[in-house]
């Protein structure tokens, strides 16, 4: 939050480079997001219309919003499900309506929003995938950027003989961790564990699939 404040007073102080300082939209954040925090400096309540990705209908349902988190473009809000009385993850993009209410709550003591996500790489939590210890192996081009921006906050080097460095992370590999490492494509390798490893060539054979007959 301090970075990206540092960066808005950046261009505030410069408008006259407008036009050269180029950054990406984030379209989730125009018409929800105020509101939501609004909402949780006074730990209010509010009622969502939301309709998910691959969904044929909205809904409308009360939450206790935590949290919110950037990532990769994208605004989410972790919110307590009254519903259901689960954390659950909702997309900004995906809420069509939202409400403050008069209902307020409190928020748990020994919640810390850091510490909640700390085991997963994006915006993914789930219990039924535990945390393990994984290495990747980056090739020579891939990594400076390795060392430059790491994929998490537990990643260490292990070793690095120029022409390969491996990497070691401790966390759950959620979906969104698998994507982020397909992304990257050949200049990573992952080494362990194999099951891991299985999923990115399970993934890696269905794309070739799709490009063997050009």
């Amino acid at each position: 939050m301090l970075d990206s404040f540092a960066v808005s007073n950046l261009i505030s102080e410069n408008l006259s480079l407008k036009g050269r300082i180029l950054v990406s939209q984030i379209p989730s954040a125009r018409n929800h997001l105020a509101t939501l925090l609004e909402a949780m400096r006074e730990n209010r309540v509010v009622t969502i219309t939301y309709c998910g990705f691959n969904k044929s209908k909205s809904h409308q349902f009360p939450i206790e919003p935590y949290c919110v988190k950037l990532f990769e473009n994208r605004w989410y809000v972790l919110a307590h499900n009254i519903h259901y009385n689960d954390y659950r993850i909702y997309g900004l993009d995906r809420i069509e309506d939202l409400e403050i209410t008069t209902d307020t709550f409190k928020l748990p003591k020994d919640f810390s929003a850091s510490d909640y996500f700390s085991n997963y790489y994006g915006i993914i939590s789930d219990s039924n995938i535990k945390p393990e210890r994984i290495v990747i192996r980056a090739y020579r081009d891939h990594i400076p950027y390795m060392n430059s921006l790491p994929l998490h906050h537990s990643q260490r080097l292990l070793e690095d003989n120029g022409e390969y460095a491996d990497f070691e992370l401790f966390l759950a590999p959620t979906f969104d961790f698998i994507m982020r490492l397909l992304s990257a494509g050949a200049m990573i390798e992952v080494i362990s564990p194999l099951s891991l490893r299985k999923t990115l060539k399970g993934w890696v054979s269905d794309m070739y699939n799709l490009y063997k007959n050009d």
